[in-house]
């Protein structure tokens, strides 16, 4: 989990606990944002590593597996 789906919890909890106000709107937005970004290159690295596995192509796998796991623990999948 990265720190930005932590905050995320929190601001929902503050929504649903009503203490959500118009200046946690901006870091609501920017937090979304992260997130949908993780979303899509996650699920980009799988795609890849769909086709890599399809293909048989041992060495992109390893590479895929190299670029995901770097954004779990980071939050950003490094490029070629």
């Amino acid at each position: 989990m990265l720190p930005v789906h932590l905050r995320l919890a929190e601001l929902y909890h503050m929504h649903k606990a009503g203490t959500l106000s118009d200046k946690h709107g901006k870091e609501l937005q920017q937090c979304l944002q992260v997130n949908a970004r993780y979303c899509w290159d996650t699920l980009k690295l799988r795609q890849f590593s769909n086709m890599a596995g399809a293909t048989q192509d041992n060495e992109w796998m390893n590479e895929l597996r190299i670029r995901e796991e770097a954004l779990r623990l980071t939050g950003r999948a490094p490029t070629q």
